[in-house]
Order: C-alpha cells, then sequence, then structure tokens
C-alpha cells in the first residue's frame, strides 16, 4: 500500500506527514493541552510512518494525514482512518482542526476526500465515526457525510457509520 499519500481538494492538501512536520506534530498532537517535544513528536511521526506500512487494500491498520490550507501552505489540523482495535468491524473516521479554523468546511472537505480515497484507494466497504453527544458541530459533518446514526456507544456518544455502497447519499 503507498506510504506517502497526497489527497488534493479545491482548498485543502490531505498528506501523509514526514519528519519535516516535527513542529507541527509538537504544536498540535494534543490539540486541546500543551504542545509536545521535537524528540516525542518525532517519535509520533515515525509510529505513524509504521503504521501507513501496515496498511492493505481493504484492510487498513491506522492511516493520519495533515490538513494543510492549499493557497497558504499552513497546516490545520488532522484526518485520518483508526482500526488500532482490530476487534471492531471497520475503521473510525477523525478530524481534528485547530479551533480558528471551525465552522469554514474544512473538516468536511477533508473528510469527504479521505472516505472517496477510503473506499476507492484503499478498498475498504464500511467506515464508523463518533463524537462527543456535545459536540454538534462534529455530529453534523458525519450527518452531511452521509453517514447514517447507528446508536449510543457504551460511553453514551452518537456511532455513526458509512458503507461503500450508499450511493445516492454521499458525493463518492
Amino acid at each position: 500500500m503507498k506510504t506517502n499519500i497526497l489527497i488534493q481538494t479545491k482548498r485543502l492538501i490531505l498528506r501523509t506527514v514526514t519528519l519535516a512536520d516535527r513542529e507541527h506534530v509538537a504544536s498540535s498532537w494534543k490539540l486541546d493541552a500543551e504542545p509536545i517535544s521535537l524528540n516525542e513528536a518525532e517519535q509520533k511521526i515515525l509510529w505513524m510512518q509504521a503504521n501507513h506500512e501496515k496498511n492493505l487494500p481493504g484492510k487498513i491498520f491506522h492511516l493520519c494525514l495533515s490538513i494543510i490550507i492549499k493557497d497558504t501552505n499552513e497546516f490545520i489540523g488532522w484526518c485520518g482512518l483508526d482500526h488500532l482495535d482490530q476487534e471492531k468491524t471497520d475503521p473510525a473516521l477523525f478530524y481534528l482542526l485547530k479551533a480558528k479554523f471551525w465552522g469554514k468546511g474544512y473538516a468536511t472537505e477533508a473528510a469527504t476526500a479521505l472516505l472517496k480515497y477510503a473506499f476507492t484507494e484503499m478498498n475498504l466497504v464500511s467506515i464508523h465515526g463518533s463524537a462527543d453527544p456535545e459536540n454538534h458541530a462534529s455530529i453534523r459533518i458525519m450527518e452531511n457525510l452521509g453517514m447514517q446514526f447507528m446508536g449510543l456507544a457504551k460511553n453514551g456518544c452518537p456511532v455513526y457509520s458509512i458503507t461503500k455502497e450508499a450511493d445516492g447519499i454521499n458525493p463518492f
């Protein structure tokens, strides 16, 4: 499977994280907390790259991509698919943006491109997502993607799912 991924949308670039991104990783690994050290950021990048190498068509382990604004080359957050818990039937979609970029449609644009890539290039058949019940924006994003409400997880968070065959609902 490809380890260097580049996905472009109208306004964004989604790409594999490299060691040149150490400062961005350090400052945003935990978007709501203090930065991590550059050394720790380097270890996180190497972990991400090792995970990319484990991904196979039809089976993903973990995929984490930087979200970059095309016009300014500014790093604004992360998106990806996580299937570290192989007991789950499908990978989880995730997206995290710096707060100053919320409400501009970037998360929806990135997630749309990522789902298209997952269903076409990676040949995945289903993806789920979840959010804190109070995170109405994230829930709205999943609904806008065409994800269907599946119920509540044990922790009370709503769970959504989408399949490759969900035509007519989403732009894939």
